[in-house]
């Protein structure tokens, strides 16, 4: 079968050379390239390597009160309906290199794994309620320590590996928080499935019981994000060794990989008579296109049918193409701003970051929030946060996708705040003489401003568009641009000094994030760790009750806001244009993360 092969940038070049007019208006004239099908052998797996060691499960421990179930429904067995047929084409500025391997795959990468080939315990609606999915039941003990899942029945992994059974979950869980692990939640699965005061077991092939030791409240929240939570076939990974088992990995979701190609697309077919939901269309292809003009002219042409509008600038064109649908997920997406340096957990011990320096003119040489030294430097970030015009940078360079943010991570919770930590307000002269009271008059220092690069619209633009409102109050700053892969190791070891824009995808619980930001051991930083809040945010963490933690969460936004710690800069919307042979489905999408496509086994074909 011939697949349409999608235009390079050269192509795009001269396609826009011959019809540059055309082009903002339809695809009218533009010709649509055919090719042959990439017809190349799968990649190559890696060498294998040996398989780990088996977990065992302790003895059954005496019976554990249970609460009642639930009220949830547990999904339907497998939709039938018409055969599978067509090809779905979805554009992405980057996939990365297909893996399932739980503890060998970036997060990134999961993401799209877990939107098409992995399945997850739950599923989040758009209500934020978790709902069954390979989980379609659920219950915890009266002390909240020991949940009871009781699992579907007949999920059959792809590629002949057998049925899903409690064994394979609870491998997978513990081998996300395995010793070595990438996986960017790694410590929270861990001390949820592997914790030393707790246990886990298989009751039987559909039952699993979970101690974890202590009190978490985001045990669910776990179970339901697709870069996290995948479930894959212990039997492949003994077999086959977690490498070549992860290149090809079998997994439960209604799409099976048929081929990769790194750097252009990952092609996968629809599983026929699947538990859940049998894919309406035949073929998934997601393509890496790095350039938005690309992606575009390939959307404009035919050769994709849905995409991510990254640079809100393609938005006019797209919406100038007659048979266009739109989807979108309201603040999918965040940016914030952090600025680096003000480490003060561990000061004095070997746990000191490297990067702590009471020099630079935002960092206290004193811990103690009422100490002088502290007052001038929060001035200092203070000036900082309200010289940026957030809703100019929402109007102007998101096209009103979007909303002015406060605090990273609170976006859905922002009814929480008190009404005056809700927003930062915009007065470039008042933060003139911040600086001026915090003994910086004019400005007169200089900083590094990075933006992170991973593809929220926006992202580099609306960090030099703070660069301009910081130099208009008389700081001197350097943007810098480089890759994310060299910026990131530098926040992940604290050596990083300067300011830093960066994205996420939008999240229903601010605790989720700053568990991975703020904390001492935390895999992540906002460049700002400080006694109050590791002690807060630990607290917090076992608090199961969700008034009784918003209340500490509260004062943490509070201390967050009033000393500076991070600042937000926006929320945006995730944008999906439909080619015309496509129809929405967003009634279907799982909100476990909101930045990728979800629920595409329900795309239907337009009527």
């Amino acid at each position: 079968m011939a697949y349409p092969r999608l235009f390079s940038p050269t192509t795009i070049l001269a396609f826009l050379l011959v019809g540059l007019l055309v082009v903002a208006v339809s695809c009218g004239g533009a010709a649509e390239e055919e090719a042959e099908s990439p017809t190349a052998a799968a990649t190559q797996p890696p060498a294998a390597t040996a398989a780990p060691a088996a977990t065992t499960a302790p003895t059954a421990p005496a019976a554990t009160p249970v609460a009642q179930a639930q009220p949830t429904d547990t999904p339907a067995a497998a939709m039938m309906g018409d055969e599978p047929e067509g090809i779905l084409n979805v554009g992405y500025k980057e996939l990365g290199l297909f893996g399932t391997s739980p503890k060998l795959t970036p997060g990134q990468v999961m993401l799209f794994v877990g939107s098409t080939v992995g399945e997850q315990l739950l599923y989040r609606d758009v209500e934020g309620n978790y709902l069954p999915k390979l989980v379609k039941e659920w219950s915890v003990s009266d002390d909240s320590l020991v949940w009871t899942m009781k699992l579907q029945e007949g999920v059959q992994f792809h590629h002949g590996y057998g049925e899903m059974t409690a064994d394979d979950i609870i491998w997978t869980m513990q081998d996300y928080g395995a010793e070595g692990s990438i996986s960017p939640r790694a410590s929270h699965l861990r001390r949820l499935w592997s914790n030393e005061e707790g246990w886990v077991q298989a009751v039987d092939d559909y039952t699993i019981e979970l101690h974890t030791g202590d009190l978490h409240f985001d045990m669910l929240l776990w179970m339901s994000v697709p870069y996290a939570g995948n479930i894959v076939s212990k039997k492949q990974v003994d077999e086959l060794g977690d490498e070549a088992a992860s290149a090809n990995g079998a997994g439960t979701g209604p799409w099976e990989m048929a081929e990769v190609r790194p750097q252009e697309f990952w092609k996968m077919r629809a599983v026929q008579d699947h538990w859940r939901k049998t894919p309406n269309f035949a073929e998934l292809i997601l393509h890496e296109i790095p350039e938005e003009s690309t992606r575009l002219a390939n959307f404009q042409t035919g050769n994709l049918d849905v995409f991510n509008v990254v640079g809100l600038d393609s938005l006019p064109s797209v919406q100038a193409m007659p048979d266009v649908k739109f989807m979108r997920v309201e603040g999918g997406a965040t940016e914030h701003l952090g600025i680096f340096g003000a480490f003060y957990v561990g000061l004095g011990t070997e746990d000191q970051r490297p990067g702590y320096d009471p020099s630079l003119p935002w960092v206290s040489a004193d811990p103690d929030p009422a100490s002088e030294e502290w007052a001038k430097a929060t001035k200092v970030r203070q000036a900082m946060a309200i010289s940026i015009d957030r809703q100019l940078i929402v109007d102007e360079l998101l096209h009103g996708e979007g909303k002015p943010l406060v605090l990273w991570g609170w976006e859905s919770q922002i009814d929480r705040l008190p009404p005056e930590y809700r927003q930062w307000e915009y007065d470039p002269d008042k933060a003139a003489r911040l600086l001026e009271e915090a003994g910086y008059p004019g400005g007169g220092f200089e900083i590094t401003l990075t933006p992170s690069i991973r593809g929220v619209p926006a992202e580099v633009e609306a960090c030099e568009a703070v660069a301009t409102m910081w130099e208009a109050i008389g700081i001197s700053v350097k943007v810098q641009k480089i890759p994310y892969a060299s910026l990131s190791p530098q926040i992940r070891t604290r050596d990083y000094q300067g300011a830093n824009c960066h994205g996420t995808g939008g999240r229903s619980d601010p605790l989720s994030l700053l568990l991975v930001l703020t904390t001492l051991h935390a895999s992540f930083t906002v460049g700002f760790e400080h006694p109050y809040m590791e002690e807060r945010i630990a607290k917090a963490l076992h608090v199961v009750d969700t008034e009784e933690r918003y209340k500490i969460m509260v004062d943490v936004a509070k201390f967050t806001y009033d000393n500076v710690v991070e600042m937000g800069l926006y929320s945006v919307n995730q944008i999906w244009p439909l080619g015309p042979r496509l129809d929405t489905w967003q009634e279907h999408f799982e909100y476990g993360d909101k930045r990728v496509l979800t629920g595409l086994e329900y795309a239907p074909h337009r009527q």
